[in-house]
């Protein structure tokens, strides 16, 4: 009898004890400011059954009155054998919306938070102004160069042969 008991316990502790293996993916999306506020942020889990298709997950991200949003912070948990893929849909660095998209593949579930962060649309018409200074451009001269020397070599190599 105390045998039976000390089996099933045994099996028990087996099967709680047996670890839970989660792979977490962060992303980051846009240009981190000084003063970026959270705007608003969301979390969701979804059950994928069959789990060698993939599984896609669309979200809208949007910023308070008068805010534009600067980047955008996303975590996603899959199971040990599961990936994750990220793409921004739409919307960029200064938008009041951004639509991404979690890809999910291999991986019987999808658990995703994510945070956006604004600042007000006139600070950064101030930063995107002082962002867009237009810079000179030197690879165009130095393939010139290049392309010239690499003349130079061919014809006497191939004069020489």
């Amino acid at each position: 009898m105390m045998q039976n008991w000390l089996l099933l316990l045994a099996a028990v502790g087996t099967v709680v004890s047996y670890p839970q293996l989660f792979q977490t993916q962060k992303f980051r999306v846009g240009i981190e400011y000084d003063h970026s506020l959270p705007m608003k942020g969301g979390s969701d889990r979804h059950r994928h059954r069959n789990n060698y298709e993939p599984f896609y997950v669309t979200i809208t991200a949007t910023a308070k009155n008068g805010f534009v949003i600067s980047y955008l912070d996303v975590t996603a948990t899959t199971d040990a054998g599961g990936t994750v893929d990220f793409n921004l849909i739409r919307g960029q660095t200064g938008s009041r919306t951004m639509v991404f998209q979690l890809i999910s593949n291999n991986s019987d579930f999808l658990t995703y938070s994510y945070l956006a962060y604004g600042i007000r649309e006139e600070e950064y018409r101030k930063i995107k102004n002082i962002i867009t200074v237009p810079m000179t451009n030197k690879a165009a001269r130095n393939d010139r160069q290049y392309a010239f020397i690499f003349f130079i070599f061919s014809y006497l190599f191939y004069s020489l042969y």
